[in-house]
């Protein structure tokens, strides 16, 4: 089977109060529905966008996507990029989760995620590596 990996940026519109429940339900529903179709990956969270990667096989992602994009929660959705992928960057993860917080605020800086600077407006490979970085912590 021939991988691919996606990556998307979006706008946030969690409500503040709701934001821990949202964020669980998100995760709770992307693991189960990603177990079952064999989906890897890892959401990064601020107050203000996501970023995430979305790695299987092209049919499995272009599902799981679809779901996505289609979601209340997030909106001015930004494919970043859709390629081939030789190996699971993110194989223990049926989806991993780090939020920008008082905890993590440093390192989200040192791949320019800043109030100023957030998610959306940062490189791919910038996003790749930051979350690669707090995939590897979590684990």
């Amino acid at each position: 089977m021939s991988l691919i990996r996606l990556v998307y940026a979006s706008s946030s519109r969690l409500v503040e109060g709701h934001r821990a429940d949202e964020l669980g339900r998100i995760i709770a529903t992307a693991r189960r529905l990603n177990v079952t179709n064999h989906i890897t990956g890892f959401l990064l969270a601020t107050p203000g966008a996501f970023a995430q990667v979305l790695e299987g096989s092209q049919i499995d992602v272009a599902e799981t996507y679809g779901r996505i994009v289609t979601d209340p929660r997030h909106t001015d959705i930004r494919l970043l990029a859709e390629q081939p992928l030789s190996a699971r960057g993110f194989s223990h993860w049926s989806m991993g989760l780090a939020e920008r917080d008082e905890t993590t605020a440093f390192i989200f800086g040192l791949y320019g995620v800043t109030p100023e600077h957030d998610l959306q407006d940062q490189p791919v490979e910038a996003l790749l590596d930051l979350a690669g970085e707090l995939s590897r912590q979590r684990a």
